[in-house]
């Protein structure tokens, strides 16, 4: 098999010639249509581009006015909506504004840019989103749906039907119930787009280098006696190549939204179907047995993935939600959704690599099907005993989940082989075979019936608002996993906890709230592995703890948070002497976190912050791997955004961010130290008239000095991705 030493020199001088020819046609495009526009229109009048004149629902407002990058309040799950100011959580919710201004494929990516608490594990160039709130994993299929856990996409959620994205950060175990896999870092809930009364009919066509095209339509429109019924659909795709090496992505998705509002009764219905086919992405490798720092970062066009690796992935959500006010102060309530993500691939494990950059891989057929049906039913109300309110709620909320895998280990013929990060070998397209061992099989389903209790109490006026609240989970599953012609080894697990939940907020004056709160989550606990001697033990549900405090600051126009944290929670592992498996240490966060947004003067706008994390696990059973740090987990995480409306041309507007991590380790005895890294990315935008018609334009550069970097997640790292170019245009008819 010839190596592709020479291929790559070619390939880059193919890559660098196509690259600037796509470039050049798609600039030429979009700004031809720019400078048409000014010529017809001469000079432009005051123009805002707004998607709809008035919020749906009870949607809370954006801040500081209707084209505010974040809103003023959240959904907070048995809580209700709540005002960032009453509570007693570190929270931040996205507009669609801003969602749509980032240019990004899926919503980890925009949260990740934006929200110094959170980063992407792998990164743009990859197959699947996975995110770090605080240090600790969320995965993509724990994202809530209104309120609703595990009802999304299994391995990417598209923008384009969302209106708001809703960071919770710290465990939410008593606020939405437990989601798929027991998060404790945070969660995100994201709020689908409902129609406005203003009818909204918009075109948004977009490119990023080198070749990835695409489009999406979004209309909205309201009917009926007092525009009662309502319906907002979102259609669009992608295709193309991204601006790394054998990268194509291919994506559809559609979204219908409807929604009835009467003077007692809400109801809303979500239809949302997302396939996307990506190829030669996953190219990941675990750093871990380097035994010294990692290799410089490579040139981010670079893959480590072969082109034959793909992944197909489907995914289709149904949900309803319904509200009736049984009198103005009780309100009943009810949702219910269900999804089936299914995918076929051909993947490979994160393969080691050693000090000469050699690695050896080995792809194989997988098939994935899962279905998830989530529900919540409960009572809400207030009730006044003397000087105090309560705002109470009581919730039964339950998630049932069947998955099954199939991993054909043996099943393909010329999928591996040895290659270098320096000098790719690509091997040709391997052949179907047959494992004559079988397949490997897993088969699992659980279910996580909860219920809930809650009540906030406002005292001195509404000057001290205290919660206090008590879930109790049952944690249940049962799966087998083998290989179909050997046998299979059966795990059965039945377990439940009491989870309490105190917060406590006081507002001095109106522009400045303190709070504090205990909070717990819950993981379901692990099975021993194959060869420990306790091999099949399940253990009971994992309890993390949360002790947070902070102040939040509104000046009307800007506003800020500072808050500081510590999460705890059980470390399990592996005894070197005994070979058992348990539960021998812990693993703790304490941090700072600095948040602003808003407008700091006319025209000028500021998003994001930093925060400082000391995480230590404390593993007794191991000598080497005592009061080390985390995987993947940074010291320091900055991501700040400004924005500036440029007095001299109406309508434009510049902005800049940039993100950093400082360096993080790839072991679990911190031997194998990875860079840190910082990225600048550019952009502006333009908002203007054509013949009556709002248009606006973006143009961004994200890694604009084209960075070379690792992004280092909990198994593996990838290479951060290229400078890459994302130009779009809307138009709103």
């Amino acid at each position: 098999m010839p190596t592709v030493s020479n291929q790559n020199k070619v390939l880059d001088v193919h890559r660098s010639r196509i690259h600037s020819v796509r470039l050049s046609v798609a600039a030429a495009l979009v700004f031809t249509a720019w400078g048409s526009v000014r010529a017809q229109e001469g000079v432009l009048p005051d123009v805002q581009v707004k998607a709809q004149a008035e919020l749906p629902g009870d949607l809370p407002q954006p801040y500081p006015d209707p084209d505010g990058q974040v809103a003023r309040g959240a959904h907070l799950g048995v809580l209700g909506k709540t005002d960032v100011r009453d509570a007693p959580f570190s929270i931040i919710s996205f507009t669609a504004s801003t969602i749509q201004n980032s240019q990004a494929r899926s919503v980890s990516e925009i949260i990740g840019q934006l929200d110094p608490s959170v980063r992407e594990e792998y990164g743009d160039g990859t197959s699947l989103d996975s995110m770090m709130i605080r240090g600790f994993p969320v995965e993509n299929d724990e994202m809530s749906l209104n309120g609703l856990p595990g009802i999304l996409g299994q391995f990417r959620v598209s923008p384009e039907f969302v209106e708001r994205a809703e960071v919770l950060k710290g465990p939410a175990l008593l606020l939405n119930g437990m989601s798929p896999d027991g998060s404790v870092g945070g969660s995100v809930n994201v709020v689908s787009k409902r129609a406005g009364d203003v009818p909204l009919t918009s075109l948004n066509i977009g490119f990023a280098s080198n070749s990835l095209w695409g489009f999406n339509a979004d209309i909205g429109r309201r009917f009926g006696v007092d525009n009662a019924f309502g319906i907002r659909v979102n259609a669009g795709m992608r295709q193309g190549d991204l601006a790394r090496d054998f990268v194509t992505d291919r994506a559809r998705n559609a979204s219908v939204g409807l929604d009835f509002t009467s003077t007692r009764l809400r109801a809303s219905l979500d239809l949302i179907h997302q396939t996307e086919t990506v190829y030669g992405a996953a190219g990941s490798v675990d750093l871990s047995r380097l035994g010294k720092s990692a290799p410089p970062a490579l040139d981010g066009h670079r893959n480590f993935a072969q082109p034959w690796n793909y992944q197909d992935a489907e995914d289709s959500t149904v949900m309803g939600r319904v509200e009736f006010d049984l009198t103005e102060r009780l309100t009943l309530f009810g949702a219910i959704g269900h999804s089936r993500n299914r995918s076929t691939a051909v993947v490979s494990d994160e393969p080691y690599l050693d000090a000469a950059g050699n690695f050896m891989f080995a792809a194989m057929p997988v098939r994935w099907r899962q279905q998830t049906t989530s529900s919540q039913l409960g009572l809400k109300g207030r009730v006044d005993t003397g000087p105090v309110r309560h705002d109470w709620s009581i919730t039964a909320s339950g998630l049932r989940r069947e998955s099954s895998a199939v991993f054909d280990v043996g099943g393909l013929s010329g999928a591996a082989g040895y290659s270098n990060m320096y000098n790719m070998i690509v091997l040709p397209n391997p052949i179907l075979v047959t494992d004559p061992m079988g397949p490997l099989v897993w088969n699992a389903r659980s279910s996580l019936p909860g219920y809930a209790l809650a009540d906030t109490m406002s005292l001195a006026d509404g000057k001290v608002l205290l919660t206090l609240g008590m879930r109790h989970q049952r944690v249940k599953s049962d799966s087998v996993t083998g290989y179909s012609l050997i046998g299979v080894v059966p795990t059965h697990y039945d377990q439940s906890v009491n989870s309490p939940m105190v917060a406590v907020v006081f507002k001095p004056t109106d522009q400045v709230s303190v709070y504090a709160n205990h909070m717990q989550g819950l993981t379901m606990g692990d099975t021993a592995p194959y060869g420990t001697t306790n091999q099949g033990q399940v253990f009971a549900p994992y309890r993390t703890r949360q002790a947070e405090a902070g102040v939040k600051l509104d000046l009307g126009r800007f506003g800020g948070a500072v808050s500081v944290f510590q999460i705890t929670r059980p470390y399990a592992s592996i005894d070197p002497t005994t070979l058992t498996y348990g539960v021998f240490g812990e693993q703790r966060h304490r941090g700072l976190e600095l948040n602003v947004f808003g407008e700091v003067t006319k025209g000028v706008r500021l998003l994001g912050g930093a925060t400082f994390i000391n995480a230590t696990a404390r593993d007794s059973a191991s000598v080497t791997a005592q009061n080390t740090r985390p995987v993947g987990v940074a010291r320091r995480q900055i991501a700040l955004q400004g924005e500036w409306d440029l007095p001299a041309v109406q309508g434009l507007t510049l902005t800049a961010r940039g993100t950093h991590s400082s360096s993080v380790y790839a072991d679990n005895t911190n031997l194998v130290r990875v860079p840190g890294w910082t990225v600048y990315d550019l952009g502006l935008r333009y908002a203007m008239k054509a013949g009556g018609t709002p248009v606006t334009l973006r143009a961004g550069l994200k890694n604009a000095s084209d960075k070379r970097y690792w992004r280092q997640g909990r198994y593996a790292a990838s290479l951060g991705m290229p400078r890459t170019v994302a130009l779009s245009s809307t138009f709103e008819f």
